[in-house]
């Protein structure tokens, strides 16, 4: 067990927890950042729609953040977190393979998974010619023939953004029946709906071929499709009741009905963007930093708000 306390424990290495550790550094905090390196954007390579890194290497952002964050007390694990308790006035984080530390508080910001729906070869394809983010991929596909996946997400308004960078859309609905709204938004929109099975994607020379049932495929040079998510809080139970943290959320700042814990990013109330998350981790830099000072000087900062109702 590391005999260290630190003031924060830093639960995922994305753009959250990464300025979530850089406002803390600054803040003269003890911090440990703890990364299991698979985070949900992985698959794309490339960060979007963040100034000075847009269309950088997901890999080069995060060395070259940890690079400048060396010149603060902020040091890092690449491992999993297993679980995470509070214990008293401190909180237990255990690792898979680091052992065990001890802090003041704990921010996680571990994010969410995808859950792809259950369509052979879009696991292969995601984020290469798969996209879910027309903000994030749109414009390396623009004006190419589109296709949007609504059979397994109702996905209309997705295919509705998506005509600023193409005229050229089909919403493929998978044979689930549209309701009534669903299909007026696309008429509105002059996108055009396939209703037949989609049964598997496959690589082409465009982007992407999808597979119908009936023994018929077409060719787009993307898919975009919006997913059903999982939020990655499994090393807090049994310490959270809840299924995620956002219902645990309290202010904007990241802070939660939970004593030490607090949330930035994908799992918090944000919009899933880089920049957002990043935004985030700042935020709960800053109330982590003004509740230690409360906590070791009572009555020398205002108290926070109290709990959103």
């Amino acid at each position: 067990m590391d005999t260290q306390l630190y003031d924060t424990v830093i639960v995922g290495g994305g753009p959250a927890g990464l300025n979530g550790a850089l406002y803390l550094g600054r803040s003269r905090r003890r911090v440990l950042l703890i990364d299991s390196g698979d985070a949900r954007n992985m698959a794309a390579g490339v960060m979007h729609n963040v100034l000075t890194n847009d269309g950088a290497s997901i890999a080069d952002f995060r060395a070259r953040s940890r690079a400048q964050l060396a010149e603060y007390d902020v040091s890092f694990r690449d491992d999993e977190v297993v679980s995470a308790s509070g214990e008293g006035d401190h909180v237990v984080v255990t690792t898979k393979e680091s052992g065990t530390f001890r802090a003041r508080t704990l921010l996680y910001a571990a994010g969410v998974r995808s859950v792809l729906p259950p369509v052979p070869g879009i696991a292969e394809l995601w984020g290469t010619s798969v996209f879910e983010c027309p903000y994030c991929h749109a414009w390396e596909v623009r004006d190419r023939t589109l296709a949007v996946y609504g059979g397994a997400v109702p996905s209309e308004c997705l295919a509705s953004t998506l005509t600023v960078w193409s005229d050229d859309i089909t919403y493929l609905s998978g044979r689930r029946e549209l309701p009534g709204d669903e299909r007026d938004r696309l008429t509105a929109a002059g996108v055009p709906v396939r209703t037949e099975k989609v049964t598997g994607l496959e690589p082409h020379p465009e982007g992407v071929r999808v597979l119908f049932e009936d023994g018929g495929s077409a060719s787009y040079g993307a898919l975009f499709l919006h997913l059903d998510i999982e939020p990655r809080v499994e090393p807090l139970r049994p310490w959270i009741d809840a299924p995620d943290l956002e219902s645990l959320q309290t202010d904007d700042r990241g802070r939660t009905s939970v004593p030490r814990l607090y949330v930035a990013g994908d799992l918090g109330r944000t919009m899933h963007q880089a920049a957002m998350a990043a935004a985030s981790g700042g935020l709960a830099g800053m109330a982590v930093n003004a509740d230690l000072i409360r906590e070791d000087r009572p009555g020398s900062l205002p108290a926070p708000p109290p709990p959103a109702p």
